[in-house]
């Protein structure tokens, strides 16, 4: 098996945000606002360490945080494609309705 792939910045944004239960409902809200606002509030939980007005406090929180900075590489948030981050959060939504 190989072991030597790393996702790509938008791999890794779109494959955790949605599924984490402690902010994808957040994260789905700035996503239907459009992807400046879905940026703006993923940099702000990676960056400021803030789940939009509240400070994240808790070790588990900031530990998962700080694996997704790990994983995303150098390219850090600046090499997401948030287009292909929000279609990850809204079209499973859609195809619901």
């Amino acid at each position: 098996m190989r072991t030597d792939y790393h996702p790509t910045p938008t791999e890794v944004v779109a494959s955790w945000i949605p599924h984490d239960a402690r902010w994808h409902a957040a994260a789905r809200t700035a996503a239907a606002a459009g992807s400046d606002e879905l940026r703006r509030y993923v940099s702000g939980l990676v960056h400021e360490q803030r789940d939009g007005d509240r400070e994240l406090a808790d070790e588990y929180d900031l530990l998962s945080i700080g694996a997704v900075v790990e994983d995303l590489g150098v390219g850090g948030l600046a090499a997401v494609e948030w287009s292909k981050v929000r279609d990850a959060l809204l079209l499973p939504l859609t195809k619901r309705m």
